[in-house]
Order: C-alpha cells, then sequence, then structure tokens
C-alpha cells in the first residue's frame, strides 16, 4: 500500500497531527519578509565590502537561516493542505463503517468540510458520534447519509453542484434570514427567529413553516429537537462556504449579513414556490 493510498484511520491521524504544527500567514509573512530584509543587507554588503569580508560572510550564514526559516514554515503549511485534500477525496467514497465512524476519522472529516474538530456528525437530523448510532439506522436513513456526505466532500474539491443547489434553495428566499439566524445563534427556536424580524405582521406561525420548509430540501441543512433548530453538518458547510456567516453573540438584526445579489434573488424569487412563507 503505498502512502496515497493509507487507511482513512491513519490518514485522519497525519491530518490532524499535521494541524498542531500548522503555520499562521502571519508568522510566514513575518518570516518572509525577515529574509528580504537579510537579503537585502547581505547583497548590499557583498557589493560595497566583497564577498571575503566578515561581515559579510556572518550575513551570508544569516541568509541561509532566513531561507531555511521560510522553507521550514512553507513545508508546515502545505502538509495539512494536502493531507485535507486526500481526506476530502477518501471521504467521496465514504460508508458508515467502524473504520469511518472512529472519533479521530469523524473529527478529521469535519475539519476538513466545515473546519471544525468536532467528534460528531450530524446528518439528516441524526447524530453520529461512532458505529453504535449507526447500527440501528434504517436502510434507507444509512444511505442518505452516505450519500450526503459524499456531495459534500464532492462539493468541497469542486465537483458536484448538489449542494450548491441546496443553497440556491434558500438563498433569496423567505427561508433565507431564518437560515442565517440560526447559524449565528447556534440554535434557535421559531421564537427567536421572529424576535430578529423588524416586521410587525409577520406570525409566528409563518416563522416556523420557514424553518420547516428548509428541512424538505434535497439535503437538510438544520438538526431540530423539541422545537429547536440547530445546523447540521451541512448547515454549517453552507454557512461556511455559501453564505459566509460565522457564529458569533448574535447582538442586533441580521440584516446586511444576508444580502445577496441581486441577479441571485431575482432567480430563486421567481422559481415556483419559492417565496411563499406557507407552501414553499
Amino acid at each position: 500500500m503505498t502512502e496515497d493510498e493509507r487507511p482513512i484511520g491513519q490518514l485522519a491521524e497525519d491530518y490532524l497531527s499535521a494541524l498542531e504544527s500548522e503555520v499562521n500567514e502571519e508568522e510566514l509573512e513575518g518570516a518572509k519578509e525577515r529574509l528580504s530584509e537579510v537579503r537585502e543587507r547581505y547583497e548590499r554588503f557583498k557589493s560595497d565590502y566583497g564577498e571575503s569580508d566578515p561581515a559579510t560572510q556572518e550575513l551570508g550564514e544569516r541568509l541561509q537561516e532566513a531561507e531555511e526559516r521560510v522553507k521550514q514554515l512553507e513545508e508546515a503549511q502545505r502538509v495539512p493542505e494536502e493531507l485535507r485534500e486526500q481526506v476530502l477525496e477518501a471521504a467521496t467514497g465514504f460508508t458508515l463503517s467502524e473504520e469511518w465512524l472512529k472519533p479521530e476519522v469523524i473529527e478529521a472529516l469535519n475539519q476538513a468540510l466545515i473546519g471544525e474538530r468536532d467528534s460528531v456528525l450530524v446528518v439528516e437530523e441524526t447524530e453520529i458520534t461512532g458505529p453504535d448510532e449507526a447500527e440501528n439506522l434504517d436502510d434507507l436513513v444509512r444511505f442518505d447519509i452516505i450519500d450526503v456526505v459524499r456531495k459534500l466532500a464532492m462539493d468541497k474539491l469542486g465537483g458536484s453542484e448538489d449542494v450548491a443547489d441546496v443553497w440556491g434553495s434558500i438563498a433569496g428566499t423567505t427561508k433565507e434570514h431564518p437560515f442565517r439566524t440560526v447559524a449565528k445563534l447556534g440554535e434557535a427556536t421559531p421564537d427567536d427567529v421572529l424576535g430578529r424580524v423588524d416586521d410587525d405582521d409577520l406570525k409566528r406561525e409563518t416563522v416556523r413553516n420557514r424553518l420547516k420548509n428548509a428541512t424538505t430540501l434535497d439535503i437538510n441543512p438544520y438538526h431540530r429537537e423539541s422545537g429547536t433548530y440547530r445546523l447540521s453538518t451541512t448547515g454549517k458547510y453552507l454557512a461556511k462556504e455559501y453564505a459566509e456567516v460565522e457564529a458569533d453573540d448574535a447582538k442586533g438584526p441580521v440584516g446586511a449579513s444576508e444580502e445577496r445579489t441581486e441577479s441571485q434573488r431575482t432567480l430563486n424569487q421567481t422559481a415556483a414556490g419559492q417565496g411563499s412563507d406557507t407552501d414553499e
């Protein structure tokens, strides 16, 4: 077995380990700036005093050190990205097997998809933390979960339009504001969403329908429990990759954060049923 064909368990372990030493962009840029400054002084000393001058030679040593530092940081930045791609490629063949449902594998999968090292996979209103949860699932539900995870990985790799189509059914419609509210609050009831809408005529039942209608899309963006909605893994992916919403303290109206391009709004609002408060 080659390195590229390593088991998903080993790949997940390598990926999570590489993330521990991942370099932030600011550190790399600082090293590059330092390299540029050392190089400039070395070239000046070499021109003014000659290559054999002790000070020039010392600067030459500093230059080699600075070059090596940049090389190390670039390598530390490159490796996690390459491993992330490999995790995603492997996930296009995701199954509900014991191998895939180990906690560290779920963590690696979530990290690759949504940037969160979470050991819970939430798909189609089902929470999975290990093989035990998968054993008792209906066969059709199992295949639905497999399908969703594969499509998310394919979307991240640029090889599928299915997830983009789901966002297209949310963006610019009455589903969008509730989605963004849930994304920012972390979880929300219809009353929570209603409290963040500047419309005295809007009814709780209408808001409830707007939330509920999104659960009937081809891929469900929510996990719903006792009337409270939070984002599923798909929902988190949509929030990050398409809506560009990050959870915060949720103070103030969602307002400007949910503005979309006018062309997208026009397209979606003219689609049959998309703009309805009760029948979408």
